[in-house]
């Protein structure tokens, strides 16, 4: 095993079990804009990517996606974000990171002001450097700063602030295809988190620079690590 200076975390399903209400502020939105809810296995892949990319995917057009987002924003702050846990073994993994000298940040699509309350909701705000979350939403990007929009573009920007030499040595841990492809098109090394989300077979699809590692609990990432 490598032994990493600088490792980036998912949100959904990497550090938070937040399905339930994801989902349920999806199913606001095609509630409030009287439209047919999608089948369980369509909902299930809006964890994960942004939701206007996966408003746009079902067929909403710009406005209607922009809108979208809106709804899901009102329902997810007043409710959805409640439902966020951290997972089991957790807190005490990153505890151990830290100690070991391990620069920790977060890297997520989730929209930047959601990824900070969550982290600190879960009281484990503590163990970050860095919290990164988009900035694009719905492809608006606040003023002075550039997009973040996706997987590649929140972890380049964790990545620049973590950084200390050209030589550090990285790897990012998330539960999804896009986990495995921001780090392939980073040139990170991946462990992949089996207790989340996504699928081995994915992500081994889309990490095309190696063969990642996989961990079935959160306790496993601690020796995938650090060994």
């Amino acid at each position: 095993m490598r032994n990493y200076e600088i490792a980036l975390f998912d949100l959904d399903g990497t550090l938070s079990e937040s399905g339930e209400g994801i989902l349920d502020c999806v199913k606001m939105i095609f509630k409030d804009m009287n439209r047919p809810l999608p089948d369980s296995y369509e909902l299930s892949r809006f964890i994960g990517p942004p939701m206007y990319d996966s408003l746009k995917r079902n067929g909403f057009s710009d406005e209607d996606a922009r809108l979208g987002v809106e709804i899901y924003k009102k329902h997810f702050s007043e409710s959805g974000i409640y439902k966020n846990r951290v997972y089991d073994g957790l807190t005490g993994v990153l505890d151990t990171l830290r100690k070991n000298g391990v620069r920790l940040g977060v890297a997520t699509t989730k929209y930047q002001l959601f990824a900070d309350r969550i982290i600190s909701l879960l009281k484990i705000d503590k163990y970050f450097d860095i919290v990164g979350g988009a900035n694009a939403l719905a492809g608006q990007v606040p003023q002075g700063e550039q997009p973040r929009a996706d997987k590649p573009g929140v972890m380049r920007y964790v990545i620049d602030r973590l950084r200390r030499s050209p030589s550090d040595r990285i790897v990012m841990l998330g539960d999804t295809k896009y986990d495995a492809e921001g780090a392939a098109r980073l040139g990170c090394d991946f462990i992949g988190c089996l207790y989340g989300y996504g699928t081995r077979e994915e992500m081994e699809e889309y990490y095309t620079i190696g063969k990642p590692v996989f961990v079935s609990t959160p306790e496993m990432i601690t020796g995938a690590v650090i060994g």
